[in-house]
């Protein structure tokens, strides 16, 4: 069949070594550099710099070798026997990870295509929704509502801030609202939501409950059927650890009943003609049969090593990185953080100067934030392959980072 499965890399925990090993890479590194007037420190040139950059951006991510390997080789056709079987495997494995029974529905598209097929397939103009809006992908969900003439309200947050229970319960008596949409991980801002206790309300109100678990899944506890999720998204960039180009709606039984009788609305993401597809182990369209190899290993891999596992390795992940930053000038922003990736303000520097010092002197990548926010955060994710030496570079190069602001300030 194509796509073997391999057996995954072992990974071990951060330990002295590691930090010692960062700490001989960093000064090796730093040597190469030249002096930067915005922080005062030494900088080199990207194009130039002989190691290897360093990913800690959301998305995409650190991608593991034999991983990366699969995606080197050739596509096989995929309408036969052995295709279809490997695409059945795949389902499986996908309803595993989003902790359902329901269908899933594979799109060869990007996260933001699955958001909007959710939005497509489940709601119509006669429907009235509340979307929790505290950032960026909040703000898509309206969007994306706006354009297929979806009536909605938003209840919206300052960012990192969380959900007051109570304030969600009036707001949803408040008007006859027939679906509830919110982004369990608000990427923008590094907030994470209370899904599950956010679903019991909106089971309590009748809504259907749609939920953006791009950024969230794998990385933190995510149970949709036991949280009262009708319809959630994913997409295969972040915590999944593959390259960007497939995203999935997960869907349970009842809620994916309601498809049959829907009037299509869009060609491409008709999930009914996706989910009548997928019963054969075939797609409607040709897919990225490539990504769709990677899949099947990752999830083979996430298998072997089970959710839990997978979950407490970004925990113990991002706790690392977050207790040896204690006293820095970074302090995390929201007031509840995702396993996935950690949103710090920047105290009194320029976030997008912490950005670029980070990249062209270090060599780290780590992710800006827009708007109002974009001279005040940076995001650190914690996902994909990363290695602890790589962790503790990061931790080095924000030290020196903290310490050349606070010496510029005397």
């Amino acid at each position: 069949m194509p796509g073997g499965r391999q057996s995954p890399p072992q990974r071990d925990d951060v330990d002295q070594s590691d930090s010692a090993s960062a700490a001989w890479l960093l000064r090796r590194e730093r040597r190469r550099g030249h002096a930067r007037r915005t922080l005062g420190i030494a900088m080199t040139s990207p194009a130039a710099a002989p190691f290897p950059l360093r990913l800690f951006t959301p998305g995409p991510v650190p991608i593991e070798p034999h991983i990366l390997s699969i995606g080197r080789t050739q596509p096989p056709y995929n309408r036969t026997p052995e295709f279809s079987a490997l695409t059945h495997e795949i389902l499986a494995g996908l309803k595993f990870v989003f902790q359902t029974t329901g269908p899933v529905a594979l799109l060869t598209a990007s996260g933001t295509a699955a958001m909007e097929a959710a939005v497509l397939n489940f709601l119509t103009p006669a429907d009235r929704a509340l979307i929790i809006n505290g950032g960026t992908f909040g703000q898509r969900w309206c969007d994306i509502c706006n354009v297929h003439s979806v009536s909605y309200d938003e209840l919206k947050l300052q960012p990192g801030h969380d959900i007051n229970p109570a304030q969600l319960r009036e707001r949803l008596s408040l008007s006859r609202y027939t679906a509830l949409l919110v982004n369990a991980h608000e990427t923008s801002t590094g907030q994470l939501y209370d899904i599950q206790s956010i679903g019991k309300i909106a089971r309590e109100h009748g809504a259907l409950f749609i939920v953006d678990g791009i950024s969230t899944i794998c990385a933190d506890p995510f149970a949709m059927d036991d949280w009262n999720i009708d319809v959630a998204v994913l997409s295969s960039q972040k915590a999944l650890s593959l390259p960007p180009g497939l995203s999935f709606v997960a869907m349970n039984p009842q809620t994916a009943r309601r498809l049959a009788n829907a009037k299509p609305k869009s060609f491409y993401l008709d999930l009914h003609t996706c989910l009548e597809n997928q019963k054969r182990g075939q797609l409607p369209f040709t897919p990225a049969i490539g990504l769709m190899l990677q899949l099947h290993q990752r999830l083979a891999d996430i298998q072997q090593e089970t959710l839990p596992a997978l979950v407490q390795r970004h925990r113990l992940r991002a706790e690392h990185f977050r207790a040896a930053i204690e006293g820095l000038e970074f302090d995390v922003m929201p007031s509840r953080s995702s396993n996935a990736m950690t949103a710090l303000s920047c105290g009194k520097m320029d976030a997008s100067e912490v950005t670029e010092c980070l990249r062209d002197q270090y060599r780290i990548v780590v992710a800006p934030s827009g708007g109002e926010l974009k001279s005040k955060l940076i995001r650190v994710a914690h996902m994909g392959a990363q290695e602890p030496t790589d962790v503790e570079i990061l931790i080095e190069a924000l030290t020196e980072i903290d310490a050349a602001s606070r010496g510029k300030k005397q």
